[in-house]
């Protein structure tokens, strides 16, 4: 399920991606009937046979925060992206169990100001990524943070990994949308956490490289269309 926001290009995004990662089915969670691509399912409430959520990719304001603690309420494994880390619910979530995490360095810099570990810049952090990520996974060590940026941190309990393949391409806007999908997807399929995250980020990088365009010329819809060629 892909909770879709006020920015419904995000979610349909997501969903597509996830659609090309092999999730036998997607669902856009929307407050309000909208057109979107015929192969994505939507609905007003989350499904019984829900098993992976991605949430916030253009969330904006469409849900209040008691629809959204409605939402989290599940132990459902959950991929938290974009506008999330902006939200009093993060904190809510950061309680459970099978949890992604996939801020940029702003979102990150919000979110560490959110739960009180620190109150930092952006280019504070950009200059100690390392020291910052490991500074979160300490006090959430059962979560998994990817810190986007020219090479991709992931960190959960205690483990650190860097996925150096990725271009400059995926800073358009999009791919990160395209990433979440991507997670969510995996989750769906049984994969843990961590496993998720590190194989989409690698198959992530790998479509961006086999793109035959100016890098300024990529759109989250070639990364879509080359994840369903690995």
């Amino acid at each position: 399920c892909v909770v879709s926001g006020e920015k419904l290009g995000a979610s349909v995004i997501s969903s597509q991606a996830a659609l090309s990662f092999g999730v036998g089915l997607c669902t856009m969670l929307m407050k309000s009937e909208k057109s979107i691509p015929y192969e994505i399912m939507s609905s007003s409430s989350l499904h019984v046979n829900t098993n992976a959520i991605a949430m916030g990719m253009g969330l904006g304001e469409a849900f209040s925060d008691s629809e959204l603690e409605d939402i989290v309420a599940s132990d459902i494994p959950k991929i938290c992206d974009a506008d999330i880390f902006y939200k009093d619910i993060i904190i809510t979530i950061l309680k459970q169990k099978n949890i992604v995490l996939t801020p940029h360095p702003k979102e990150f810099v919000a979110l560490l100001k959110k739960i009180e570990l620190c109150d930092i810049s952006v280019a504070k952090l950009q200059k100690n990524r390392f020291k910052y990520v490991e500074l979160f996974s300490k006090h959430y060590p059962h979560t998994v943070l990817l810190l986007k940026g020219a090479n991709v941190i992931i960190t959960c309990s205690g483990k650190t990994y860097v996925n150096s393949y990725g271009t400059s391409s995926l800073a358009k806007g999009g791919s990160g949308d395209v990433l979440s999908g991507m997670i969510g997807a995996l989750l769906a399929q049984g994969y843990t956490p961590l496993e998720a995250t590190c194989s989409a980020s690698l198959a992530h990088s790998i479509a961006s490289n086999n793109i035959k365009k100016n890098s300024y010329a990529l759109l989250p819809q070639d990364i879509i269309k080359h994840i369903s060629l690995l």
